[in-house]
Formats: C-alpha cells, structure tokens, sequence
C-alpha cells in the first residue's frame, strides 16, 4: 500500500488541482468524494447529485459484505485531492452510455476549468482502470486506454506493488 500512497508525494504523479473559478463551462461543484470512481455534486440546475464517473472502476472501499481492494483507500485519497469540496466541476454525459446506472446515479465525466478530465487523470494516475459498460464502448476510450497503458508502462499506482493491477474485492 506504501506504494500507491507515495503517488500523492511525487509531483509528477500527485494532481494539480485545478482554480476554483466558475468559468469555462462549470455547471457544479464537489459536494463530496464517496470513493474513487463517486462523488456527490451540487449541479447548477439540477441540485445535489451523485455520480458514477465514466469511463474508470477504482478499487472498492464500500461495498457492504467486501473486502476492501486492493488500492482502493489510496485510490479514493487521491480523488479527495485532485477534487477537494468546492472544486468547480463540468457534467459530461456520453450518448453511447445510459444517463443513470442500476444504483441510480447519474453516470457522467467530470472535466475541471482547465479542461483536465478525471477519468483520465485517474487512469493515468494508476488509482482507476479503464471500465465499459455494456456492450457499447464510451467515447473517451482511447484517450483512456492510452493513459493506463502509460500507467502500466510505470507501474503507476494499482499497476505496481502490492496490487499489480490485482484490484478485486472479495466477499467477506
């Protein structure tokens, strides 16, 4: 676990985070991070919502009757830091992808101010893998598959020890 923490120290891999500005297009602010691939949003028009972000699955941290995977409490630091509470958020939906999942929450990427996009960064970060939904393929795959193969060319956070890409949780 060392491993994925140091991540957060190294400023070629910790995020930069961007200014809290409402400008360039934000529709929302973080409310709250629930884990590494969730975070609550106060949207603009549409009040308080809970999103799955597009395009990643971060190792599980609450999931009731699992065992943590492995990475998942670093992977849900690092969500904390590159999306701290009022962090000036834009909602992104995908056509290819259906605008909620099975739990209801809202299924979007989340791009900041200076057009960085989480899902990428976190995949390129090594704190999330690349997820399709269904059968249908998102629109930002490519640019996702390129930054966790430059995640795994690094062994970047879950692609190095102790995971090794090994995120799963178990029932307990």
């Amino acid at each position: 676990m060392l491993a994925l923490g140091c991540c957060l120290l190294v400023p070629s891999c910790a995020p930069i985070v961007g200014n809290a500005d409402p400008t360039g297009g934000s529709n929302a602010a973080v409310v709250r991070v629930v884990d590494g691939d969730t975070v609550d949003i106060r949207h603009d028009d549409r009040g308080r919502l809970r999103i799955r972000i597009l395009g990643i699955n971060a190792p599980e941290t609450h999931k009731r009757g699992w065992t943590v995977g492995c990475g998942g409490p670093e992977a849900s630091s690092w969500a904390n830091a590159f999306l701290p509470v009022g962090q000036h958020v834009s909602m992104a939906t995908d056509p290819t992808q259906a605008p909620t999942d099975r739990y209801g929450r809202t299924l979007s990427y989340l791009d900041l101010p200076d057009g960085r996009d989480f899902s990428v960064e976190s995949v390129r970060a090594g704190m999330s893998q690349v997820a399709t939904y269904g059968k249908r393929p998102i629109q930002r795959f490519e640019a996702l598959t390129a930054a966790e193969n430059e995640a795994k060319n690094l062994h970047a956070g879950l692609w190095g020890p102790p995971c090794f890409g090994a995120t799963e949780s178990v029932p307990e």
